[in-house]
């Protein structure tokens, strides 16, 4: 009996951690401001995500990546993006990523603004 209290309790444990472990995996992006645009952080709560890196949405240009997503691929990391992301983030914008991967958070819309957007660019170290 005690074995099932144990594991009820771990049970337990696991479901109440996993929103804090969300947290402070997200949290990062949070603690981070695009270096051209200081004035607001990168991430407001639901739109940073891991950039999956498929064909044509990220390529390397002579003053930065040029960052190209369809609708659906802007809704897998801002559930509120209106509209595709064609935008060009110069190099002073880009940032070393925390884990070693492609990171981005967008803007639900304002695509013509400076920031095409684009809150932040994340990549990994050395890329």
């Amino acid at each position: 009996m005690r074995r099932t209290v144990n594991l009820s309790a771990l049970a337990l444990s696991a479901i109440l951690l996993a929103p804090i472990s969300t947290a402070q995996a997200h949290s990062w992006y949070s603690e981070k401001r695009d270096p051209l645009y200081p004035a607001q952080s990168c991430c407001g709560g639901m739109d940073c995500a891991q950039l999956v890196i498929e064909p044509g949405v990220l390529e390397a240009e002579a003053d930065g990546y040029r960052v190209r997503l369809t609708l659906e691929q802007t809704r897998r990391i801002n559930r509120y993006s209106t509209a595709p992301i064609d935008a060009l983030v110069v190099w002073e914008r880009v940032q070393p990523s925390e884990d070693g991967n492609y990171h981005i958070c967008i803007m639900s819309n304002h695509r013509a603004n400076a920031r095409q957007g684009v809150y932040c660019l994340f990549a990994p170290p050395n890329t």
